[in-house]
């Protein structure tokens, strides 16, 4: 009797082991927070894309939290830090990485892109060159390129067609365009541009052939004749109205989706802001890539966010969260959240995928920006980054409206600059 009560003891205590197990699995679940700043339909991918990482797996967990917007992210994180506080992982801003990692709070990542974690020497070598040399400090990755955009030009090709001008390629083209329907007694300017254009200065500049602030942050040529050029040319195609600024509109979206520019540089996220306003206005809306200035190459520089592990998080979480940013990248992955978000993939598979290509032959006004990933580059990064961008927006808002000397306003910006590089 004493055996048998001893058998039954045993059954009952593994069946209560069976039936707990999944519950006791669940509870060693690694558990990944991401902070974010997503919204809308961002956010509403992103939420998506963690329900299926979370399914495809039983060893992590990421749970998502969205902070707002990236002015509150930040706010956020700072806050968090200094309590000790800090969540598995958050996206960055370009100027956020170096000042997070100067701090000390970002890990370097080379060690957790492993096969082990689902970096392949494949997926690494996969993603474009621009974008990994923007998150690479000190020869060490501190960053994942996540939400990335490009420069794009659009095009109203109707107003085109009137003069019949083909679309420009160069900046020497837009300013003939600009001449041409001053001929045709069209009273538009040629080239619509955004309040802030720091980034086409740079980008003109760059394809000019000045080194601006070199990659490796051992050079700085910004106040330079081949770096400034270009701030004279569009001080000139602005003062002879065949340019203007989005001004008091905010941005150039909506002025160009009204007729009142015949191109438009601005954000390749910005698509979903300009269809709107050319469907009520009845234009025929192309895209191309960006013009190039002088005898240079094509370039465009990259925007957007990236992803970005704290070094406070447990050894398990950090691999969790390299897990997660390598699902992020797969091809089908990442093609699927520019295809629904308006950025674009990261990696030349995602470009390559079926879900790509599928995209693009349904939305061929996304090609164009497709194709600049292949030349395009990420601002080098640097400590001091932000104070610089504040200090040149002032400059060329001085230039433009107050005829302030270019080489004078450039001579204390590139000062400003080997200031915090530490350079002569």
């Amino acid at each position: 009797m004493k055996k048998i009560k001893l058998v039954v003891a045993a059954l009952v205590a593994l069946a209560v082991s069976s039936v707990f197990a999944p519950l006791a699995s669940a509870q060693e679940k690694v558990q990944v927070t991401l902070w974010h700043a997503m919204n809308g339909p961002h956010q509403e991918m992103i939420t998506t894309l963690v329900e299926e990482f979370n399914s495809s797996q039983d060893t992590v967990e990421v749970v998502e939290q969205n902070q707002g917007d990236y002015s509150t992210l930040q706010q956020s994180v700072m806050a968090s830090a200094a309590s000790g506080d800090l969540p598995t992982m958050t996206q960055l801003t370009s100027s956020n990485t170096p000042d997070y990692k100067n701090q000390g709070l970002l890990l370097a990542l080379d060690g957790l892109m492993t096969d082990e974690n689902g970096w392949t020497t494949e997926l690494k070598d996969g993603i474009f060159p621009g974008f990994i040399d923007g998150v690479t400090y000190d020869g060490e990755i501190f960053a994942i390129p996540f939400s990335k955009s490009v420069r794009l030009m659009y095009v109203n090709e109707d107003l085109l067609a009137e003069v019949g001008a083909e679309v420009p390629t160069t900046w020497q083209e837009v300013l003939d365009l600009g001449v041409a329907l001053d001929e045709a007694g069209i009273d538009t300017p040629a080239m619509g541009l955004e309040n802030s254009i720091s980034m086409e200065l740079e980008t003109m500049a760059r394809q000019n052939g000045a080194t601006w602030i070199a990659p490796d942050l051992s050079a700085v040529e910004i106040a330079s004749e081949t770096a400034t050029e270009p701030v004279q040319f569009i001080y000139d195609l602005i003062a002879e109205g065949h340019a203007r600024t989005a001004g008091e509109d905010g941005f150039m979206s909506g002025p160009f989706s009204s007729g009142e520019s015949a191109l438009y540089i601005g954000s390749s996220a910005g698509l979903s802001y300009v269809l709107p306003g050319i469907e009520e206005s009845g234009i025929t809306l192309g895209t191309a890539e960006i013009p190039v200035f002088g005898e240079g190459e094509p370039l465009t520089l990259f925007a957007g966010n990236d992803l970005g592990i704290f070094s406070s998080a447990t050894e398990e979480e950090q691999a969790g969260a390299a897990q997660f940013m390598a699902f992020l990248l797969e091809a089908d992955n990442t093609a699927r959240w520019a295809s629904e978000t308006g950025y674009l993939p990261i990696t030349s598979q995602g470009t390559e995928s079926d879900t790509w290509t599928t995209f693009l032959e349904e939305n061929p006004l996304v090609e164009a920006a497709s194709t600049e990933l292949t030349y395009g580059m990420s601002q080098p990064g640097y400590v001091g980054a932000s104070e610089v961008f504040s200090e040149i927006e002032m400059a060329i808002e001085r230039i433009l409206l107050s005829d302030s000397d270019i080489t004078m306003e450039f001579q204390t910006i590139e000062d400003l600059v080997k200031g915090h590089l530490g350079l002569e």
